[in-house]
């Protein structure tokens, strides 16, 4: 009887001891959920970034393309005269 409550006296000093040598960054690396979590939010950051890039570099194109098809537009009229 006397090493069951040995061992139960020991053991929750074991588990005391544990805790208290770890410290919230080791805590934070340790858990793979509050890595996903932190990968998560960081990718969400980064596509909101991303589309906004992306729809600012679809709206120059697009004023690019009307640019160009404009000097075609006023460039070809002058061709023809020049070719006749």
């Amino acid at each position: 009887m006397s090493t069951l409550s040995a061992s139960v006296i020991s053991r929750p000093a074991q588990v005391s001891d544990s805790r208290t040598e770890q410290t919230p960054s080791t805590i934070a690396a340790n858990d793979p959920r509050l890595i996903q979590l932190m990968k998560s939010l960081y990718q969400a950051d980064q596509q909101v970034k991303y589309l906004h890039l992306q729809a600012e570099v679809d709206s120059l194109l697009q004023q690019l393309q009307i640019l160009k098809q404009q000097r075609l537009t006023t460039v070809a009229p002058d061709a023809e005269h020049q070719v006749q």
